[in-house]
């Protein structure tokens, strides 16, 4: 079933984020209504224009409160489409008892209490993520690999698939699930290693490098193309979403150092759970028209611009 952009009611969770921000200004320039959930007003960032000037439609609610979200019922009644991107890694605890918590009542129970209210979507498409596989015994990683994941917000990201794969089924929606790699580039206020070496790096700041594992990294605006293609098509479809190749954290590192003229001293220290994650992503250019086109320098020359200009302010 594919789907007509222009004039339907999008619907999207974790709108205030990179990838969220982004996919507004695709959405708009396609002339699509907009909506978007975000727990706080006080938390627009990048979006913050659009919201003062109304292009789309801003909901403060958070998703954990289920009865906040009955009270918001009559803003959902006309969604056609639901993206749904909402979610958090905790990336200093990933296996700790409390990040556990945090993904039941983030990913799973926020989930179920929000496609209770939508009553006439047209599909839906959920941002996964690789972090399902867990460790893989060899790579690269294609979508019939065996799911084994290492951490708590693997086990959510999995759990949220399944939930909705029943309610599609039980209500006829189309569901495209994407499981993408490590996303970088502009608007990356995340904790993850990219933009954590690019701020220590424009600091002069020293570096520790943990392990040389490889790594799946994928641009943002590349992130965005897939996903409007996936929109568009609106099928029952899952999808492995990443370039294919593997770049290790050294090379990443003493790639952000020469770029910014950095200072930083790089200290190297052994991790014996290293593992490498590459996708194969194959099924996606085959079926979705995916051609990363980013190359990881001209990538990484783009974040650290944004993350210059982010100083300045």
């Amino acid at each position: 079933m594919t789907l007509t952009i222009s004039n339907k009611n999008f619907l999207i969770t974790g709108g205030t984020g990179q990838v969220g921000s982004f996919l507004i200004e695709e959405l708009l320039e396609n002339n699509a209504n907009v909506t978007v959930i975000g727990r706080s007003i006080k938390n627009l960032k990048e979006i913050k224009n659009y919201v003062d000037s109304k292009k789309i439609n801003f909901i403060e609610c958070d998703l954990t409160d289920e009865h906040r979200i009955k009270e918001i019922n009559d803003s959902l009644k006309n969604i056609d489409f639901l993206i749904h991107l909402s979610s958090q890694f905790r990336f200093s605890e990933p296996n700790a008892l409390s990040s556990a918590y945090h993904t039941i009542e983030l990913d799973i129970k926020s989930t179920i209490f929000l496609i209770q209210q939508l009553k006439r979507l047209k599909g839906i498409l959920f941002t996964s993520s690789v972090a399902v596989y867990g460790k893989p015994l060899q790579t690269p990683v294609n979508e019939l690999f065996q799911i084994k994941p290492i951490t708590y917000y693997g086990c959510g990201k999995f759990a949220v698939e399944k939930y909705l794969k029943l309610h599609c089924n039980d209500n006829n929606i189309p569901l495209t699930i994407l499981r993408i790699s490590t996303i970088y580039g502009q608007r990356d206020r995340s904790e993850q290693m990219i933009p954590v070496f690019i701020k220590k790096a424009l600091q002069n700041e020293p570096i520790t490098l943990y392990g040389n594992s490889s790594r799946d990294f994928i641009h943002i605006s590349d992130v965005i193309k897939t996903i409007m293609n996936a929109i568009k098509l609106n099928q029952n479809k899952l999808f492995n979403i990443g370039t294919g190749k593997g770049f290790s954290n050294n090379f990443i590192v003493k790639k952000i150092i020469n770029i910014s003229k950095s200072k930083s001293k790089i200290t190297y220290l052994d991790k014996s759970d290293n593992y490498d994650f590459i996708c194969d992503n194959s099924k996606s250019i085959k079926e979705l028209n995916f051609t990363p086109i980013i190359s990881i320098e001209k990538g990484l020359e783009d974040e650290i611009s944004w993350y210059k200009n982010e100083i300045k302010k």
